[in-house]
């Protein structure tokens, strides 16, 4: 028997291919989980769940809350496209800093 030809060889290349698949798909879901959300919105009514590209960014909405990831656009475009799609917001936030009264007034118009 050759040694390519050997069990053991084998056994050993499938695991090693094994974990290295477990390693890259484990590093590909924790990223996918530890995408920075940017966008938090609190809808005024909740809706069902649902979510809508806004601007080259996927929002999720379910009841009163809607989340979002980085996008190019300013916040407030984000925030109004929200309104637009969802309905008026009783908050929003990005990257954690919620939008004054103001801010959120000019919003929801």
């Amino acid at each position: 028997m050759l040694l390519s030809q050997s069990p053991l060889r084998a056994a050993i290349i499938f695991s090693i291919a094994a974990l290295t698949s477990l390693t890259l798909f484990t590093a590909t879901t924790a990223q996918a989980r530890t995408t920075a959300i940017a966008y938090t919105a609190e809808l005024q009514a909740p809706v069902e769940a649902a979510q809508e590209i806004i601007k080259d960014t996927v929002i999720r909405c379910t009841g009163t809350e809607c989340i979002g990831g980085q996008s190019s656009s300013a916040p407030r475009t984000i925030c109004a496209k929200i309104v637009d799609e969802f309905g008026p917001v009783a908050s929003f936030a990005y990257k954690g800093e919620a939008f004054d009264a103001e801010a959120l007034a000019k919003c929801n118009d």
